[in-house]
């Protein structure tokens, strides 16, 4: 009788197993397909800080792993607070920025992380006190252009008032507007599907 119990327990216990083994091999996994939704202005991005990290260290070595981390965090934080995407905001930071090792007009002690003002090689642009102010800033053009809302923070681009409100619903109404460059949509297309689909190999995992 002892050892009957004892089978019967055993095989509830592996019935209970299996339910449980499968319902978590039913789980679908989060994944982060490139879609027409992730090149959107306005929403909710995809991309990890792991993502970004790996990314941007891909082509630039020599950034600071902690500034990198502060920069990361910043931009998926006021992206957030303003209802933009911080895949768009983030990778037109790369793009404009030359992975952050600027070399263009910009010098990075302006804190000017978008080319905000920057018109030729002898304007450099608008200059922020600090690397949030800059990002903000930044985020908050992107706003401009992608959405008629009103900011949820107090405005520190200088150029807000001047963008035609909503007119660029995605990266590609970028192009021409926020700048001349008639592949500038591409570009931005390209580096992100590149972000979102990492290639194989070792990366740093973030804390």
């Amino acid at each position: 009788m002892k050892i009957f119990r004892k089978i019967t327990l055993f095989g509830a216990l592996l019935v209970a197993l299996v339910a449980i083994g499968c319902a978590h091999c039913g789980r679908t996994r989060p994944k982060t397909d490139v879609s027409d939704a992730t090149y959107s202005i306005m929403g909710m991005g995809i991309a990890t800080e792991e993502m970004m990290f790996n990314y941007v260290r891909e082509y630039n070595k020599k950034i600071g792993p902690q500034k990198l981390v502060y920069i990361i965090r910043t931009y998926i934080l006021e992206s957030k607070n303003e209802g933009v995407s911080h895949d768009v905001a983030f990778i037109q930071m790369c793009h404009e920025t030359n992975f952050l090792r600027f070399g263009g007009a910009v010098l990075p002690s302006q804190n000017n992380f978008c080319g905000l003002g920057t018109i030729s090689y002898d304007i450099c642009g608008a200059c922020f006190f600090t690397i949030r102010d800059g990002i903000r800033a930044h985020i908050q053009h992107l706003k401009a252009y992608g959405s008629k809302l009103p900011l949820n923070s107090s405005c520190l681009d200088p150029r807000f008032d001047i963008v035609e409100r909503g007119c660029a619903k995605d990266i590609h109404g970028l192009t021409g507007k926020w700048a001349s460059d008639g592949n500038y949509g591409n570009a931005l297309k390209l580096k992100l599907d590149s972000m979102l689909n990492p290639k194989k190999k070792g990366g740093v995992v973030l804390e």
